[in-house]
């Protein structure tokens, strides 16, 4: 089944047959729907509602518990991507770091804490299945990926008025301008309301929400472990008309120590590695720093390409 060209898929399906459909998807549109994904589903309302009557508050609630430069977790509403304000406003968590919390909600991080154990579930449960349809085993990525990670959950909101206007802080056209997650996947609860656009020759496509699953997407980090075999989409946000919208997204990350490169059953000398090792931790620093201001170019996964390396398609940009 697809769904304006983006594939759902049934995790309760026979292995076999879900390991090809994702390795497929992977590769091709690197975008994909997940249905029948375990108990995650039961927190899926919950968690959006919450998200909802959090940026409800007032303002001041929400700015009393704002990200820095130094500590890249808690409210922004001036975000950059590729050096363009988005029209959006966001609250960023990860389990073990340091993020400030609103005293007006506190059921608000034990249910963010929830929903996150179980995201990261499944997007281990992903990568595993993602790693087995490359051919290897599917633990290649694991000692990556745990114990030690750097995932985190974000909260999204995109209104329909600019919430800085008139402050001198000019916003880009997008709710989120073009990009590819960093990370290895990213599991997105969407609400109903569509906005989040794929890219397809050269063209712009929704990735229209459906009904009881998760969007999925693959990362830089996984693009470069699967030596090009998997693709990170390049995907934008419209501006919201008319109706705002909610999103929130799950980035599963490296831990910060980690080297990311082609993985070895992928690199031999008739398919050489196409970039070479990345340290997560230099790469995820200078991602953060392009995003929180105008701090130079945001790093790319082109960056760290092979000299000579085949060329990559529409799928990348710097």
């Amino acid at each position: 089944m697809f769904v304006n060209d983006v594939p759902v898929i049934d995790l309760a399906a026979p292995r076999g047959a879900v390991v090809a459909q994702l390795a497929q998807a992977a590769a091709d549109p690197g975008f994909f729907h997940v249905v029948n994904s375990g108990p995650i589903a039961a927190l899926k309302l919950d968690t959006l509602a919450r998200a909802a009557a959090f940026f409800a508050c007032d303002p001041a609630v929400k700015r009393a518990v704002s990200r820095t430069r130094e500590n890249p977790f808690g409210y922004y509403d001036r975000e950059l991507t590729k050096n363009l304000r988005d029209r959006k406003e966001i609250f960023d968590f990860a389990p073990g770091e340091e993020t400030p919390w609103p005293v007006e909600m506190p059921g608000l991080r034990p249910a963010l804490t929830a929903f996150a154990a179980e995201c990261h579930s499944l997007a281990l449960r992903l990568t595993a299945l993602l790693c087995e349809g490359l051919g290897l085993s599917p633990d290649s990525m694991l000692q990556q990926l745990e114990p030690d990670h750097s995932s985190f959950l974000r909260l999204n909101h995109y209104p329909v008025d600019d919430l800085l206007a008139g402050q001198g802080v000019p916003p880009g056209p997008l709710g989120i301008s073009p990009h590819t997650d960093a990370g290895v996947l990213t599991v997105l609860l969407q609400d109903s309301v569509a906005g989040l656009q794929m890219q397809q020759n050269g063209v712009w496509v929704d990735v229209v929400p459906v009904a009881d699953a998760l969007t999925i997407n693959i990362g830089d980090m996984l693009q470069v472990a699967a030596n090009d075999r998997y693709r990170a989409p390049l995907h934008r946000v419209r501006a919201s008309e008319g109706q705002s919208r909610l999103s929130i997204a799950y980035f599963l990350n490296p831990g910060y120590h980690a080297l990311i490169e082609p993985l070895p059953g992928l690199v031999s000398p008739v398919s050489p590695a196409c970039y070479r090792a990345i340290p997560w931790q230099e790469f995820r620093g200078l991602r953060a720093l392009g995003d929180f201001g105008d701090y130079g170019e945001e790093v790319q996964i082109s960056h760290y390409r092979c000299d000579g390396a085949p060329a990559v398609t529409a799928a990348e940009h710097p």
